[in-house]
């Protein structure tokens, strides 16, 4: 696998006033740095204040689904996946000083000036400023055989592969290859599998510039209904919020 760590999504955003917002689970952890303003989420039963210049890591979980707003608050955030947990805790603040905390605060920028890190360069080194063992260790833990099924369906998102093809070309049973997926990817190849594909179709969509009918094609689905309940499925929204029809 070229890098531990998938860029997802990234963006700005100003609240002017109090917002609540739809829960919605969500698999990706992201850093979030308040630019300014003050103001308090709720992310699945813990809530936790942020003020102007909190920078720090949410983990996987439920998406912050309200804001309770004092003052307008503005904040940038980079969401991402991570090929193994970063830590147990919802909320991880980042109280570093200088110059990591202004180092990290520049990766996070850039990501998300450029909507974009390819290979996960930038992410990697954003998580090792928190986490200095972290890259080092997922590389170490994740097993030879996982990592040739992983580069496997990296290299060809296009293609729907059968788990058991994918347990053959390894040289594992099923059961194993499930087994290796969940301890060590923190989801199963069919999940994984999933992902991978809709996050190809997305790009797809957005540096492409493909039709949702096209890309749905291309990925061998029957329907643009079944292409697009998949993708809901897994990103938490249509196809045409990336794309139009």
């Amino acid at each position: 696998m070229g890098s531990s760590f998938q860029y997802i999504a990234s963006s700005r955003v100003r609240f002017h006033q109090e917002l609540h917002l739809r829960p919605r689970r969500v698999s990706h952890y992201r850093f979030l740095y308040v630019e300014a303003g003050c103001g308090e989420f709720t992310i699945a039963d813990e809530s936790f204040e942020v003020s102007s210049g909190w920078l720090g890591l949410l983990a996987p979980g439920v998406r912050e689904n309200r804001y309770s707003g004092r003052e307008p608050v503005s904040y940038l955030f980079v969401e991402f996946q991570a090929a193994a947990r970063l830590t147990e805790e919802r909320a991880v603040p980042f109280p570093g000083q200088e110059p990591q905390r202004s180092a990290l605060i520049g990766l996070l920028k850039t990501i998300q000036a450029e909507q974009a890190d390819a290979g996960g360069c930038l992410l990697a080194a954003a998580v090792r400023l928190m986490f200095p063992q972290a890259d080092r260790e997922t590389q170490r833990r994740l097993d030879d055989r996982l990592r040739k099924v992983v580069r496997l369906i990296e290299a060809a998102p296009d293609q729907n592969h059968r788990i058991s093809d994918l347990a053959e070309t390894a040289g594992l049973s099923e059961p194993h290859l499930r087994r290796l997926f969940r301890e060590q990817m923190e989801e199963s190849p069919k999940q994984f599998l999933r992902r991978t594909r809709m996050e190809f179709a997305r790009r797809l969509m957005q540096q492409e510039g493909l039709r949702v009918g096209e890309v749905a094609h291309l990925l061998g689905f029957a329907s643009v209904f079944q292409f697009s309940a998949q993708y809901r499925q897994v990103l938490g929204h249509p196809p045409s919020a990336d794309r139009g029809m």
